[in-house]
């Protein structure tokens, strides 16, 4: 168990007074009650460390323990010892004064505790340990400490200590109380944190990283380590700036697809000149971010940068990311499964959709009880809706198109497949948008400002 003591330590001018009698006792309830009592945390090592511990009852037993735990000598004087401190006394654990206080038994002490039932001689501990300079401690009489004691939450990998600076110890207690009913939580945090000081990008290795929908909140854990630490970032235009400015203000960034500009030949070109990029600078000894929207793994080509790095023989390495269907679908409210409405979802890629031996989607296959998620599908959307009436899909169908989707400009338009492409063209739907369509989509309660339904459409127009 650690050596270290929590203890809160109070720093004020009137402990260092030299004073005799009483009036060294007013002078602190002075400063203690007159205002903010200025007490330190602190985590005090005493491996080693003399205590002197005045009293032998079950209060002074619970200070010897806590001391004994972490490794400090400990005297102490009492004209009665309780039977734990007996058992001590035997197994040789400490040093044993049977008798009244007198001041020399402060003589090489480094922490002083007052814990007997009389509290004048408490006073006299008090008094003495002050006038020498050692910090002491007076079980329920924090006007006579110069420190106190917080509660404490005592775990193998961690020490949480709570104090109220001796106003309320009941609620302290009731703190630690709390603490101890999370005490997993606590440990899943603490491994979090662990975990993270140990997340650093490494020189001459590119990590493809999913960058989200667009939230930064919504960044893995992983994902902000790695773009904190690069030495530069390769990203695609639909990476917000919030999220582009957690990188180094001196990482060099740089942007290939431009909005507008990604379709077709040219986008071709740029990722040849992505892969490129990511390779030379890999070997310049730069560790590299590849920051895609969403998952790069999911129409993010993801794989098609991945394949390259191998096949150049540069290390690299994956991290997920949310993608666009899943983040969009939660912040609108939108369960892409639902017990007895849908049991599948289909991710389509709408901009591959149409003209592409071997890439058209087959609609007439696609299951019409499950949810589908069209991805870049906005200038295609006219062509969408009609296709899927063809397969088979029913007018009635329900659709949203989730606009900005976690962002703050998000908008949510919904309505039935028949009037898919008429809400389409008069909302002026833009990228980035994700179409959802299926059972599902009304699923749960979705009544809010940001949303626009075929009724409050159609009072528009």
């Amino acid at each position: 168990m650690t050596g270290f003591f929590p203890l809160d330590i109070l720093f004020r001018e009137s402990i260092h007074y030299h004073a005799y009698g009483d009036n060294i006792v007013r002078s602190i309830a002075k400063g203690t009650m007159s205002g903010s009592v200025e007490y330190l945390p602190l985590f005090h090592d005493v491996r080693g460390a003399n205590a002197l511990v005045v009293g032998g009852g079950t209060v002074a037993s619970r200070k010897i323990r806590a001391l004994l735990s972490r490794g400090a000598v400990v005297t102490v004087v009492a004209k009665e010892f309780s039977r734990p401190v007996a058992e001590w006394i035997r197994r040789g654990d400490l040093r044993a004064i049977q008798g009244r206080f007198s001041p020399g038994h402060l003589d090489g002490a480094a922490l002083v505790f007052a814990a007997t039932d009389d509290r004048r001689v408490n006073a006299e501990v008090s008094r003495e340990a002050i006038r020498r300079n050692i910090p002491v401690n007076v079980a329920d009489a924090p006007e006579l400490c110069s420190f106190i004691l917080p509660a404490v939450l005592q775990e193998e990998e961690f020490t949480l200590a709570v104090s109220t600076g001796g106003k309320n110890p009941g609620a302290a207690r009731s703190l630690r109380e709390f603490l101890e009913q999370n005490r997993e939580e606590i440990s899943v945090r603490l491994e979090r944190g662990r975990r993270r000081k140990r997340i650093a990008a490494r020189k001459g290795k590119v990590y493809i990283v999913g960058a989200g929908p667009g939230d930064p909140d919504l960044l893995t854990v992983r994902a902000l380590g790695l773009l904190r630490s690069a030495d530069a970032v390769v990203y695609d235009y639909l990476v917000p700036e919030e999220i582009l400015s957690l990188a180094p203000s001196k990482a060099l960034k740089l942007c290939y697809a431009r909005k507008g500009k990604t379709s077709g030949h040219g986008a071709a070109l740029k990722q040849i000149a992505i892969h490129e990029a990511t390779v030379r600078l890999a070997r310049e000894g730069r560790s590299v971010v590849r920051l895609k929207s969403g998952d790069s793994l999911v129409f993010g080509r993801g794989g098609e940068e991945a394949e390259h790095l191998a096949r150049e023989g540069v290390e690299f390495e994956i991290v997920p990311g949310i993608t666009a269907a899943i983040g969009c679908a939660a912040a609108a409210r939108i369960p892409l499964t639902h017990r007895g409405v849908s049991s599948s979802v289909t991710f389509i890629a709408g901009h591959e959709a149409f003209g592409k031996e071997g890439g058209a989607v087959e609609w007439d296959r696609l299951p019409k009880d499950g949810t589908l998620a069209v991805y870049m599908g906005v200038s295609r959307v006219e062509a969408i809706a009609r296709e899927l009436g063809n397969a088979g899909f029913a007018p009635n169908t329900p659709f949203a198109v989730v606009e900005n989707g976690t962002r703050p400009a998000q908008r949510v338009l919904r309505g039935i497949l028949a009037n898919l492409a008429h809400i389409a063209n008069e909302q002026a739907i833009r990228s980035p948008a994700v179409l959802f369509v299926g059972r599902s989509v009304d699923a749960v309660p979705y009544e809010t400002v940001q949303e626009m339904t075929d009724e409050l459409f159609a009072q528009s127009v």
